[in-house]
């Protein structure tokens, strides 16, 4: 009883600290894909929307955007879904690409890195192919480094002569939000969340119990197939959740003068060997699977719960 009246006064405290500001109109735009085995992409309409989080949101973390209205101007494609194991793996295969290995206090960071219910480490023979975990050819790819999500971005466009590349900060949550300024695209119910998106739910809880999760069960452990769970307005799947999602912003921890109109974020070279993921993953409890959070790694690294998607100019 306690526990469900405790998540009655979040979400009611929710909608009044949120309401839904629906900027963008929902609608779905023109979609395509450029050849056999390339993403399915969807027009993002131009619009504005407010991005960030408010002060008092659930679980928020230091160094998120404070409350912004963020324009788009300039209308982009985005990938229907996560890219998946079967297409990076024909990118793999065509261009026999050879990944950048981490070097980390002057060691190198081989495999993938991987969390075990106590810690986190990585592990030599983890990999995209092998990430810890069984994986689908239907599933996002995951242990790609920010490097690797580039390079399959400049393989996709020489391949298809269109420019492809990976999203930008602004343009993540713009696309995630799809004209919603609350802690998810779906509202302001975590109780919500298993019906959208694959985040940390009772399943997860069986397998790691210290785990966070949110109030439901999506029924995975691990990464599901992509366009499992309902889409967001805009069309998109997954855009909370399954896998973390790299963005093309260097990390800056003061976003006073980062952008609002939809380019990256572009920094020292300290802050550019370093970038930005958004969107939370399968592992990912309340405060980490949100639309505002994001998060710090190196270009090179490489995480079981870190994939990326693709944007087109248009």
């Amino acid at each position: 009883m306690r526990k469900e009246l405790f998540f009655v006064i979040i979400v009611g405290v929710s909608f009044l600290l949120f309401p839904s500001m629906k900027i963008v109109q929902d609608g779905k735009g023109d979609t395509f894909s450029d050849c056999v085995g390339c993403p399915d992409m969807v027009e993002i309409p131009i619009g504005s929307v407010y991005i960030g989080s408010h002060q008092d949101e659930i679980g928020r973390k230091k160094g998120e955007r404070t409350r912004i209205k963020a324009v788009i101007s300039k209308s982009f494609a985005m990938a229907v879904n996560e890219v998946t194991l079967g297409q990076f793996r024909m990118f793999m295969e065509e261009t026999k690409y050879k990944s950048n290995v981490p070097v980390y206090k002057g060691q190198p960071l081989v495999g993938c890195n991987y969390f075990d219910g106590k810690g986190y480490g990585y592990i030599s023979e983890h990999s995209w192919e092998n990430p810890g975990y069984p994986q689908r050819e239907d599933a996002p790819v995951v242990c790609v480094s920010w490097s690797d999500a580039k390079a399959y971005c400049d393989w996709l466009s020489k391949k298809t002569g269109r420019k492809y590349r990976i999203p930008s900060a602004v343009e993540f949550e713009y696309a995630s939000r799809a004209g919603n300024s609350a802690p998810w695209f779906w509202g302001t119910n975590p109780e919500q969340a298993c019906e959208y998106a694959n985040i940390g739910d009772s399943a997860l809880k069986d397998k790691y119990p210290s785990r966070p999760i949110f109030p439901c069960t999506d029924g995975y452990v691990y990464t599901a197939p992509v366009k499992k769970f309902k889409p967001n307005p805009f069309g998109l799947y997954d855009m909370v959740g399954n896998a973390w999602e790299w963005t093309n912003d260097c990390f800056t921890y003061d976003l006073t003068n980062a952008p609002i109109d939809g380019s990256s974020y572009v920094g020292t070279k300290d802050e550019c060997n370093f970038r930005t993921p958004k969107g939370g993953s399968w592992i990912s409890g309340i405060s980490w699977g949100r639309t505002a959070v994001r998060s710090k790694d190196g270009a090179d690294y490489k995480s079981f719960m870190l994939g990326f998607r693709v944007v087109a100019e248009l």
